[in-house]
């Protein structure tokens, strides 16, 4: 501690840290050292250090400042005790010593035994200022027994003029060696390092990811594919659905993410309502892709990780915005954008729908489409577009395979049809729809779209005037019914006011998952009644140990008044909604800033006056 920023000297001197232990005790203070009394001057205290001479911890004193013309070497006999030894006073009052009287930075770095000679000497280095930017850097032995002062190094180096203090000496020890720097490849496999990576298994995302920078055998293990392979199975192999709600941030990005738990637990404030329009996607092997009208995100919510596309392709906007009968909680703007992955290359991939026109009345429509690499730099592709219109919908990833519903307003066929990007291809089809799905007319108010339930493509006919969702999944090339979802005793999941996506399975109970953008609850399909989880309109909710939440809360099932208002529960308008549910998975995915980092180098360089054009 340096006593000159303290009012008055404290009552430690030393403190030390257990690397095996990770904690801090305090060190016995040497016997010069006076709790309580008013401190030294900068310069006076300056002058104490510590060091390692002789594998064991010592105090440099150096009395120069206060008159002495000497330097103090104690030594620490023994860590519990604290016992304090003076070992060594060496005497500058000489001639030869006029140089380390004189020098503003004074250190002893520690001692050496020669091959010729076992007699110890101590080395000492000094830096003194010159003349204008000159300084001279000396290294001095000092030899015990015959208390002789030698020079055996000055030479003088130039410096811009320091504001605060004198350079200091830059003198050092070095140990030739064979060892490595780092551990090898074999320590990895060794009991201990086994513990360590279940340990680390079994932490937060945000703790792991941290976790790295302890020491570089951590690093290499934390991101290495393996590790994150097994981190992401590990958290998710209850294959649980895990909510997490997008609220208002005052950050970057205008938004971030909050635990379904801890939301229910504290009350919303209007610091955390979000003022733009916000579209998530489920999640992707491990990230997620939240949609604004102009801009897309690709995010690890775990973590922190986010990535920023902004006007992917040309700008391929709409004159004017869609009428406000075609908005809804899962629209964003004149865009249909999905997340799929690579299994080739390991990388994401965005790939984004944009209409110039539609205009249902003449069917005409024009769109474009584009990839975006999301472990490149490049510019947006431009691809081929589907061979029919897509709706409003967002699409469902299965298996390396992005899955839209047709918009049979448009275009030639009225047909309620499927259609498919194969990105290892990189080629649109189409699925056919189970042929239940009625051909669509303009009486028929019937909504079609996607989803993925448990791994499997599902196609979802929402009927209004029913007041129910018909679910179908493919499997081995066949279509068949998966589950019949009545709404009609709760008017907050009302198909005639929302639209209701089915999210997930739990698979303990078979419970589904609904979403409206302003509800999120689990359905139960052999009660047929709905668990409400969170809502925008109610105060109360309940709780699920399905979905983690809080034990304190009542597990009410949604009880369904006359006197409210479907219309006033949920509005299926264009209006922002201030929390947007989102499902995620608990992993470590993220892609490096490799980009930013090469700019910086090249600033830096620039800025160092380096010209690369010669």
């Amino acid at each position: 501690m340096n006593p000159s920023y303290l009012i008055t000297t404290p009552s430690v001197a030393i403190m030390s840290f257990s690397v095996a232990e990770e904690t801090f005790t305090c060190i016995r203070s040497p016997p010069f050292w006076v709790p309580g009394a008013p401190p030294a001057s900068w310069l006076a205290s300056s002058g104490e250090q510590l060091m390692e001479m002789d594998e064991q911890l010592c105090l440099v004193r150096n009395r120069i400042p206060h008159g002495s013309n000497t330097l103090e070497i104690w030594k620490l006999l023994d860590y519990s005790s604290g016992d304090w030894l003076l070992n060594h006073r060496i005497n500058l009052s000489g001639h030869l010593a006029r140089d380390l009287r004189q020098s503003q930075i004074l250190r002893v770095i520690g001692s050496f035994r020669s091959y010729r000679s076992t007699r110890k000497k101590i080395i000492i280095t000094t830096s003194m200022h010159k003349i204008f930017n000159k300084y001279q850097k000396m290294v001095h032995t000092y030899d015990p027994r015959s208390e002789a002062l030698e020079t055996i190094l000055s030479i003088t180096e130039t410096h811009s003029i320091p504001q605060y203090a004198c350079p200091s000496s830059r003198f050092g020890f070095i140990q030739e060696t064979l060892a490595p720097v780092h551990r090898t490849d074999e320590a990895l496999s060794s009991d201990l390092a086994k513990v360590t990576r279940e340990i680390l298994l079994r932490l937060p995302a945000k703790s792991a990811i941290l976790s790295k920078f302890v020491c570089k055998q951590w690093f290499r293990l934390i991101e290495s594919e393996n590790f994150i392979r097994s981190y992401f199975q590990h958290k998710n192999m209850d294959k649980r659905p895990k909510v997490m709600l997008v609220v208002k941030s005052t950050g970057q990005l205008g938004f971030s993410f909050t635990p379904l738990n801890k939301c229910l637990q504290e009350a919303p404030s209007h610091s955390t309502l979000l003022d733009t329009k916000v579209v998530c996607s489920k999640p992707c092997h491990g990230l997620n892709l939240v949609s604004t009208e102009t801009k897309d995100y690709l995010c690890n919510p775990c973590t922190g990780f986010h990535r920023v596309y902004c006007n992917l392709g040309p700008n391929l906007h709409l004159p004017s915005r869609m009428h406000k009968a075609e908005e809804h909680a899962f629209t964003v703007g004149n865009k249909n954008v999905g997340l799929t992955f690579s299994p080739s290359t390991r990388q994401h991939v965005i790939v984004e729908i944009f209409y110039h026109r539609k205009d249902f009345k003449s069917r005409q429509y024009d769109m474009t489409c584009a990839l975006y690499w999301c472990n490149s730099w490049s510019a947006a592709q431009q691809i081929s577009v589907p061979p029919l219109p897509v709706n409003d919908m967002p699409p469902a990833y299965v298996e390396g395979v992005l899955y839209w519903m047709s918009e049979p307003r448009l275009g030639q066929c009225c047909e309620w049809t499927i259609v498919s990007f194969n990105l290892a291809k990189r080629t649109f089809d189409v699925v056919p729809c189970p042929s239940w799905f009625a051909r669509w007319n303009s009486r028929n108010r019937c909504r079609a779209f996607v989803v993925e339930l448990e791994g499997v493509l599902c196609a979802v006919l929402a009927d209004p005037v029913a007041d129910k969702l018909d679910v179908w999944k493919l499997e081995h090339g066949q279509w068949g019914r998966a589950y019949t979802i009545n709404l009609e005793a709760c008017p907050g999941y009302s198909l005639k006011t929302s639209v209701v996506m089915p999210l997930a399975v739990d698979p303990d109970h078979g419970r589904i998952l609904l979403n409206t953008g302003r509800k999120i609850g689990l359905y139960d399909p052999v009660e047929q009644t709905i668990l409400n989880l969170h809502s925008l309109d109610q105060v109360q909710v309940a709780s699920s140990p399905h979905l983690e939440m809080p034990s304190t809360l009542s597990r009410n099932s949604l009880t369904c008044s006359k006197e409210e208002s479907a219309a006033e529960m949920n509005r299926m308008d264009s209006e922002i909604i201030p929390f947007v549910p989102m499902l995620y998975e608990e992993s470590l995915a993220c892609y490096s800033s490799v980009r930013k980092a090469k700019m910086l180098w090249l600033a830096c360089m620039s800025a160092a006056g380096m010209d690369y054009g010669r």
